[in-house]
C-alpha cells in the first residue's frame, strides 16, 4: 500500500479588516480555514467533523466544520500575536469524488498543538500534516491555503522487529527500534543509518540563562536540574543529522517498548538518545545533562544528494530520514547543563548522541562533539553589559545584556520579601504578547545584567514568556522586556499573577 502524506497549511491573513476602529487596522486580521482540496487525479477531499481551537493573546476561537455543513471555509477576525492551534479528536477526511462521499483512513502527523505567530500585514503559515492512502493530493492555493503534500513511503506492513515478521527469504534490516523487511542479494548487508551532531549549531546557540524551578516541576522530576530554586543554566541547541544509507526508524511510542511514559509531561520519552557533559581543560566532568527525547522527527534537511525532499517522521511515528536531521532548540525543557555550582573559566561542552549504542548505526565514531565554552563569574554571556543600551551588530537571542527596555507599568513593583512571584505576558498571568519577546526580572528600579537578574526567560507559553522568582529582601523589582532578535520587534504586556 502506498502511504500518502497530506499537509494542511493554514495561513493567517493579516490584511486590515473592514470595519476595524481607527488605529486597529494594522493589528487586526482575518483567519480563514479552507475545508476543501483537490488531487491531480481530480478527486476532491473535505475535512469533516473537526473542531479546531485557535488560542491567541486575547481569546480562544473554536472552528467547527459541521456548524454549517454547506460552507467551504470558516473565518474570524483575530488580533496579531502569538497563537497555537489544536485539532481535537474525532475529525475525519472525506473523499467527495467518485460517487457518494466516502471517509478515507487518515492520520495526523504534525505536532498537536502547533505554535505560531501572527504579524501585522503578513501571512503566517500553520502546517497540519496528515497521512492517507491511495491518492496524490494537492490543495488549491489561495489567500488562506490548505496544501496537501505527498510522499510515498513504506507501509506499516513492511516494518518488522525480527526476521520472523518477514516473508520467506527476506531479512528484517533493523535501523532503529524497527526495521524493514528486505530481500538481500548474496553477500549484501543491511543498510544502516548514521547519526552525527552539528558542532556549529551547538556553538552558535550557546547562552547562559537563569530560571526558577519549583520543587514539583518536571525538570526536577526528570533530573534536568540538580535542585529546585533559582538555577544557572548553559542552554544550547542540538541538531542530529542522519547521514547514513537508511532511515532511523523508532516507531509509534504507544507500540514500542523502548519508549518510557513521563507522567509529569504526559508523553513518552526515549531516555538514551543524548548525553551532555561539561568538561574542564583536563577532561574532568563538572556538570551533566541529557536530552528528553519526547519527539524525534524530520526537522530539517541537511543537503545529502538523493535524499527525500519532504519530511516523513513525526511525533506519532518517530524517526529521522536519511538526509534529514532532528533539532532540539535551546529553549526546550532540559536543553541545558545546570552550571549553578560551576566556577568561572574555560570549559568544553560535550554532546554525545546514542552514547550507549542502543540504536544500530554504520559508524559510531562521529557521535560525539565538543565545543569551547567560557563561563563568566557573574553569569553574563561576555557581550555588552548595559542591558538598556542598543545591541551591536551580531548580538541577538536570549541571554544577551543589551536591547532591553523597562516594561510599561512594571518599574519598582512591590512584593513581600521571600514570597514567590509570577510575572509574564502570557500563560496564566493575564498578560499578552505579540511576536517573540523575552522578559527579565531585576531587583530595584533599574535594569540588570543576566548574572544579577532574579529571573530571565524566553519562550514559555508558545512564545509568550512567564517566569517565577523569589521576591528579594528589598521588596522591589522591575521587569525588562526585549524581542528575541535584537533587530526585530515584539510587544509584551506584563502582568503579575494574582
Amino acid at each position: 500500500m502506498k502511504l500518502t502524506r497530506l499537509a494542511v497549511l493554514a495561513t493567517m491573513t493579516l490584511a486590515g479588516c473592514s470595519g476595524a476602529p481607527a488605529g486597529e487596522e494594522e493589528t487586526v486580521g482575518e483567519v480563514e480555514l479552507n475545508l476543501l482540496g483537490f488531487a491531480p487525479s481530480g478527486n476532491q477531499y473535505r475535512l469533516r467533523d473537526a473542531t479546531v481551537m485557535v488560542q491567541g493573546p486575547e481569546s480562544t476561537l473554536f472552528f467547527n466544520t459541521e456548524d454549517d455543513p454547506n460552507r467551504f471555509s470558516l473565518s474570524a477576525a483575530v488580533p496579531a500575536g502569538s497563537y497555537f492551534t489544536w485539532l481535537q479528536e474525532g475529525w475525519r477526511l472525506e473523499r467527495l469524488s467518485g460517487g457518494a462521499p466516502q471517509t478515507v483512513e487518515a492520520e495526523l502527523l504534525s505536532p498537536n498543538p502547533t505554535y505560531f505567530d501572527v504579524f501585522p500585514q503578513q501571512s503566517t503559515p500553520v502546517v497540519l500534516r496528515f497521512r492517507t492512502g491511495g491518492d496524490d493530493v494537492s490543495m488549491n492555493q489561495g489567500s488562506f491555503d490548505i496544501v496537501i503534500d505527498v510522499e510515498e513511503g513504506p507501509s506499516e506492513t513492511t516494518l518488522c522487529r525480527d526476521d520472523s515478521e518477514c516473508a520467506a527469504g527476506q531479512t528484517c534490516c533493523l535501523a532503529g527500534f524497527l526495521g524493514t523487511c528486505t530481500s538481500l542479494e548474496a553477500g549484501e548487508v543491511c543498510p544502516l543509518p548514521d547519526l552525527t551532531v552539528s558542532a556549529d549549531v551547538a556553538q552558535s546557540s550557546l547562552f547562559i540563562n537563569r530560571q526558577f524551578f519549583a520543587a514539583d516541576s518536571c525538570a526536577i522530576a526528570e533530573s534536568c536540574v540538580d535542585a529546585p530554586g533559582d538555577r544557572r543554566l548553559l542552554n544550547f541547541s542540538t541538531q542530529t543529522p542522519n547521514i547514513g544509507e537508511a532511515d532511523m526508524v523508532l516507531g509509534n511510542p504507544l507500540d514500542v517498548q523502548d519508549f518510557e511514559f513521563s507522567s509529569c509531561h504526559g508523553h513518552y520519552h526515549f531516555e538514551g538518545y543524548a548525553r551532555y557533559e561539561l568538561v574542564d581543560l583536563i577532561g574532568n566532568v563538572v556538570a551533566t545533562g541529557h536530552k528528553q527525547a519526547f519527539c524525534l522527527l524530520d526537522s530539517s534537511p541537511v543537503g545529502i544528494p538523493g535524499s527525500p525532499s519532504t519530511p516523513r517522521y513525526h511525533c506519532e511515528f518517530q524517526g529521522i530520514q536519511r538526509g534529514w536531521s532532528d533539532v532540539y532548540g535551546a529553549g526546550l525543557d532540559c536543553q541545558w547543563v545546570d552550571i549553578t555550582d560551576v566556577p568561572s573559566g574555560d570549559y568544553a561542552l560535550r554532546i554525545m548522541i546514542n552514547p550507549d549504542q542502543t540504536l544500530p548505526e554504520s559508524d559510531y565514531s562521529n557521535n560525539t562533539i565538543e565545543v569551547p565554552v567560557f563561563i563568566p563569574s557573574d553569569g553574563s554571556t561576555g557581550g555588552p553589559t548595559d542591558p538598556l543600551s542598543p545591541c551591536p551588530s551580531g548580538i541577538s537571542g536570549a541571554g544577551r545584556d543589551c536591547g532591553w527596555s523597562i516594561a510599561e507599568g512594571a518599574q519598582s513593583l512591590s512584593c513581600e520579601p521571600g514570597a514567590q512571584v509570577t510575572v509574564g505576558c502570557g500563560c496564566g498571568t493575564g498578560g499578552a504578547c505579540v511576536g517573540d519577546p523575552m522578559i527579565r526580572v531585576c531587583e530595584g528600579a533599574e535594569g540588570c545584567t543576566l548574572g544579577t537578574a532574579l529571573a530571565d526567560v524566553d519562550d514559555t507559553c508558545g512564545r509568550c514568556p512567564e517566569t517565577m522568582f523569589t521576591c528579594p529582601e528589598s521588596g522591589s523589582y522591575t521587569v525588562l522586556v526585549a524581542p528575541f532578535g535584537s533587530f526585530s520587534s515584539a510587544t509584551c504586556q506584563v502582568a503579575v499573577a494574582p
